[in-house]
């Protein structure tokens, strides 16, 4: 299991620390992010990598600023992961959402094979089933970690904006991603384990 705490060190050096994420730092939010995932009990990699998804921006941060991620700024955070975590870090933060989407839909059905794409480009990102699988177990975790947490809390309203394809892709990654999401979405939301 990842101490993320040992990490903060490596984040505030590649700058998350100062990038504001909705009502919390960045840094708490991928901190929040590998916490979720762990719980999933998401493997040890693509924990890590749940804990640095943000460190080149996404889609929903800082979209407009991602044309060029410098060389060095992957080696950068390569240095810290390791090129396989960090590639799938770099993958996460180029893909389009709406590639995500279509892609689960294919991977849905039997031999369905995923087509995520770059933003930037329009290139298909070369995946299998199984690495598509662990980057939509990423962005379900980095999408609960944009729960509320209490009452008031400026973040979006998840269950009317998200719930339903999440709810979906909670239950198509089976019983861990299920007990995760029920223990953070509630009542409202929740999935009955036996009929999934």
């Amino acid at each position: 299991m990842i101490d993320v705490e040992t990490y903060r060190d490596d984040l505030v050096r590649l700058g998350m620390h100062k990038v504001a994420h909705q009502d919390v730092t960045l840094v708490d939010h991928m901190f929040r992010a590998c916490e979720i995932l762990q719980d999933m009990k998401a493997a040890e990699n693509i924990c890590m990598a749940g804990l640095f998804h943000g460190a080149y921006g996404t889609e929903g941060l800082h979209n407009d600023d991602v044309e060029l991620i410098p060389d060095s700024r992957r080696a950068e955070v390569r240095a810290v992961v390791g090129p396989d975590v960090e590639q799938v870090i770099f993958t996460f933060s180029v893909m389009s959402y709406a590639s995500l989407g279509k892609s689960f839909r294919k991977v849905m059905r039997p031999n369905g094979v995923p087509e995520l794409k770059d933003r930037r480009t329009g290139e298909d990102i070369p995946l299998d089933r199984e690495q598509f699988l662990d980057i939509l177990r990423m962005k379900l975790g980095d999408v609960l970690a944009h729960m509320p947490t209490q009452v008031g809390h400026t973040v979006l309203d998840m269950p009317t904006e998200f719930a339903g394809f999440w709810k979906v892709a909670a239950e198509f990654l089976g019983p861990d991603a299920i007990n995760t999401w029920n223990k953070i979405t509630g009542e409202e939301l929740w999935i009955d384990p036996v009929q999934s």
